[in-house]
């Protein structure tokens, strides 16, 4: 994917999300997600989205991908996508 694609992708989440209620907020990085329910999870995923953004104009390509990727998984762990959707994404 190229970094215009990801971002398109990433901001697509990210207003799916902001329609179902959650908006960007990050969690504490020094918590398990037993510590946290469904909805600030996926607050923490919006977050993410707007963070890679951030890191591909800054050229921090390596970093987006990884929250990419994290975004990715817990969007299929919380049925919000299936495997089939995200890999169509990634095209």
């Amino acid at each position: 994917m190229t970094d215009q694609q990801v971002l398109q992708v990433a901001s697509g989440y990210r207003e799916r999300l902001s329609r179902e209620g959650y908006e960007p907020h990050p969690i504490d990085f020094n918590r398990t997600t037993s510590a946290f329910p469904k909805s600030r999870q996926l607050e923490h995923v919006a977050w993410l989205c707007r963070d890679i953004e951030e890191l591909l104009k800054a050229g921090d390509r390596e970093r987006a991908m990884r929250h990419f990727g994290f975004v990715q998984g817990v969007l299929w762990v919380h049925g919000i996508y299936a495997i089939a959707e995200l890999r169509e994404q990634n095209r």
